[in-house]
């Protein structure tokens, strides 16, 4: 199956883990995306990553705040899902968290397969983000 997921290296455990439920996800690194090698820095990712109509999933809540990376979101209309909990998660409870929304992630997907957009995801659910 072609990826139709990227996850951020700021948790690359988590985007091996996706992967081994999901096999459209990918990663820096991943073989099936070497346009994106371990390391790569956000403003180079994110017009990869959008040019290949990939969704982000990253932990990076900062993203948004960023000058340089706001633009690039918006720019190049990249769509995403931010894990924003208040307390510190690990590998396993942000998989759990991603899973547990899974079916409504693949909602907005279809729902909303223009970007730029951008969705918390929380133990309590998915809601916009204001960009």
């Amino acid at each position: 199956m072609a990826a139709r997921f990227f996850v951020d290296e700021n948790d690359l455990a988590l985007g091996k883990a996706l992967r081994e439920i999901h096999d459209d996800v990918v990663y820096p690194g991943h073989v099936e995306l070497p346009e994106i090698p371990r390391g790569a820095l956000d403003d180079e990712w994110l017009p990869v990553v959008a040019s290949l109509g990939l969704v982000v999933i990253t932990r990076d809540q900062r993203i948004r705040y960023r000058p340089v990376e706001k633009r690039l979101w918006m720019e190049h209309r990249v769509r995403g899902f931010v894990l924003t909990g208040r307390r510190s998660q690990s590998t396993l409870d942000s998989l759990a968290i991603l899973e547990q929304h899974w079916p409504h992630v693949e909602q907005i997907i279809v729902a909303e397969p223009e970007g730029p957009w951008m969705h918390a995801v929380t133990t309590t659910g998915l809601r916009a983000i204001a960009l």
